[in-house]
């Protein structure tokens, strides 16, 4: 009687265990627009669709990520709409918010526009990356006050001893509807003004920090121009930070910038079930 018991335990075990490899082997990825299938996976709290435009996509197991994961034969595993997004970018031209596709399965003319527009070092293109999962810090107010002489973390000898590199004074100006801040004097006078760069913020009403953009001061004319990184957060749609960035000469876009990539990144969020996209 055991016997038999210990058999139909196994047996409904190994039953078990094949419905949920039936019920893994069932999801299989949705086609995109040009014929290959869409990337899936979790990004920030939302299931995501990522066509050709998003580039760079990396999950939590990745090599780069799980050391372990680095040994000759790893095999990504199938992915899902549990599949932890952890990073990956996307090119918008940003007047419009329409992202890059250099696939060569979808129209073309988008492209050849871009490879026209790119020569120019004040081109409207910007780059964005998105991190979620482990590469998610969202706290922006201590990236600010530890970028100036109140820091938290970096000692006064430490400034010192490094001529006080990356730390940022109020200017008491305002640019673009932000606050600026300006390079140390002694950064300034160690380095040279063209090897800094400003610091411009945005708090809301309880003083937190929710954009930070820093713009570097170096150009080489007519080849390069300075450019600007902006970062700020998602919350509450996700758990998503975002970086732009652009030239400087369209720091006074900021807010559009913002905007349209907040729209491009929504955008890609869908409904699992019913794979309706959510901003729609």
């Amino acid at each position: 009687m055991k016997i038999k018991i210990a058999v139909c335990v196994c047996s409904l075990f190994l039953t078990a265990c094949e419905q949920k490899k039936d019920t893994a082997a069932e999801f299989k990825r949705p086609m995109g627009p040009h014929g290959l299938p869409y990337r899936v996976g979790n990004l920030g709290g939302k299931a995501m669709l990522l066509a050709e435009d998003a580039i760079f996509l990396e999950y939590e197991d990745s090599p780069v990520l799980k050391p372990e994961h680095r040994y000759k034969g790893y095999k990504d595993p199938p992915r899902d709409f549990n599949s932890v997004i952890t990073s990956f970018g996307v090119d918008m031209k940003y007047p419009t918010g329409i992202a890059l596709n250099t696939y060569q399965g979808a129209p073309q003319e988008a492209y050849r526009q871009y490879k026209v527009d790119i020569k120019s070092p004040y081109h409207q293109w910007v780059h964005i990356n998105v991190n979620a999962g482990i590469r998610y810090h969202p706290d922006l107010t201590a990236v600010f006050i530890n970028s100036t002489v109140d820091s938290k973390t970096i000692s006064k000898k430490f400034m010192v001893d490094t001529n006080y590199f990356s730390i940022y004074i109020p200017t008491h100006q305002q640019e673009f509807g932000l606050n600026k801040y300006g390079p140390h004097p002694e950064w300034v006078k160690f380095s040279g003004y063209s090897e800094t760069k400003d610091m411009y913020i945005q708090k809301d009403n309880t003083g937190k920090v929710i954009t930070l953009i820093r713009c570097n001061n170096f150009v080489i004319k007519r080849l390069l121009a300075a450019q600007c990184q902006m970062r700020w957060n998602l919350e509450p749609f996700m758990k998503v930070r975002l970086t732009a960035n652009f030239a400087r000469v369209h720091l006074k876009d900021w807010q559009l910038i913002r905007k349209n990539s907040e729209k491009l990144i929504e955008s890609y969020a869908v409904d699992p079930k019913t794979l309706k996209r959510l901003a729609d």
